[in-house]
Formats: structure tokens, C-alpha cells, sequence
């Protein structure tokens, strides 16, 4: 499976205007959501079929509409919580609505062929971000599942499940799986040191310390 060209390449760093932290993250959303576009590539006449035709649906129904003041509220936050980590323990809870606002502005800051975008936060346990990526001409709606494994000296994006139209999930996992490794985007350099995080309906709870 040959992942898309060029798929990570073309965000751009992930510090600078979104920060440290909290840009890494979204450019490892935008990274996944390209590479799931991977399992195009490949695909076959069969799998080009399944992908037009599938519609796969998030955890839930609800649409965050990304407002600016809500991205400016969580890039503060997230400034806020780095700070306090750094000296003793600290604690922050994202909202989606928090997140797809960053998210949506920070694809449009590196120009990033993402379109759509939704973080979830889901009653589960697990996050799940949606988007929509284009192919020859039309648009095809991927929703990834994972969340962040902290128990390495450095978080690891874990991919839980691609799916992109009705082709099957265990292909897009691991064409993503290859676009993180072969670009060395799995492990994420973080400049605050994260102790855990947990997912209720609609909340990100993530916890930091000194390291």
C-alpha cells in the first residue's frame, strides 16, 4: 500500500504560530486524515469504489462550528497549563468545540487539504477526528479513532481504526500506519510533558507534570 505523496510534507512545522504542544497535535490529526487518503493509492478499481461510496460516521451526531475565539481560548489555555507544568502538576480540559477550532484554523494556516474538520471526544474512552480529503475530483470523508500513548519517555500517535468510505478499516490503519513511520511522525515532541489523558462525551481531560 503506497501511502499519498507528499501527504505530511506539505503542513509545515509543527510550532510557530499554533505552539509547541498544542500544534504538534493538530498537525498529527492533519497528518493522519492525508495519509488515510493513502489507502487511494493502490487502491484498485474495487477500492476506489467502496471509498466513493461510503459514508462512515463519528461517535456522534453533533457539529462543532469553529469560531475564532474559541481556537484564541485554547491556545491561552494551553500556554496556561505548559507554564504550570513545568513546576508542578497541572490539569486542563479541552472542549470539541476548543479543538475543531484550532484544528480547522490551523489546516487553513499551513494550507492543508483538509476540509471539514471535526474533533470528538467520545463517551468511550477513545477521541476521533473526521475530515474530508479530496480525490479526483470528489471529496471522501475518513474518520480516524486513536488517542495518545503516554507511556514511552515521549507520546506515540495510536491509531486505533481508518475508516475511509466502505473500504475496509484494517486497510487505511495500516496505510496510516506506514505514513507515521516512514516519516518518523508517530512520536510527537511535545514541549509540555503529558501524564495522562482521558476522553468523556465531549471533554478532553489531560494531566502534565515537571519532567
Amino acid at each position: 500500500m503506497t501511502p499519498v505523496p507528499g501527504a505530511a510534507g506539505g503542513i509545515g512545522p509543527a510550532t510557530g504560530a499554533a505552539g509547541g504542544g498544542i500544534g504538534a497535535i493538530f498537525k498529527a490529526i492533519a497528518v493522519v486524515l492525508l495519509g488515510a487518503g493513502g489507502v487511494i493509492v493502490g487502491a484498485g478499481v474495487v477500492g476506489v469504489v467502496l471509498i466513493f461510496t461510503g459514508d462512515p460516521q463519528p461517535c456522534a451526531g453533533r457539529v462543532s462550528t469553529p469560531t475564532t475565539a474559541a481556537s484564541n481560548e485554547l491556545r491561552t489555555r494551553w500556554k496556561e497549563f505548559g507554564a504550570k507544568a513545568a513546576t508542578g502538576p497541572a490539569s486542563i480540559g479541552i472542549t470539541e468545540l476548543q479543538a475543531t477550532s484550532r484544528g480547522v484554523e490551523y489546516v487553513k494556516e499551513k494550507d492543508a487539504p483538509v476540509t471539514d474538520l471535526q474533533v470528538y471526544f467520545c463517551p468511550d474512552g477513545h477521541a476521533e477526528a473526521a475530515g474530508k480529503v479530496s480525490f479526483l475530483g470528489r471529496d471522501i470523508k475518513i474518520v480516524v479513532s486513536g488517542t495518545l500513548d503516554l507511556s514511552g519517555a515521549k507520546p506515540e500517535i495510536q491509531i486505533d481504526s481508518v475508516r475511509a468510505g466502505n473500504l475496509p478499516g484494517g486497510i487505511g490503519t495500516r496505510a496510516v500506519d506506514l505514513v507515521l513511520n516512514t516519516g518518523d511522525l508517530k512520536t510527537l515532541n511535545l514541549d509540555e510533558h503529558l501524564t495522562s489523558i482521558t476522553y468523556t462525551d465531549g471533554v478532553a481531560n489531560v494531566q502534565g507534570g515537571p519532567r
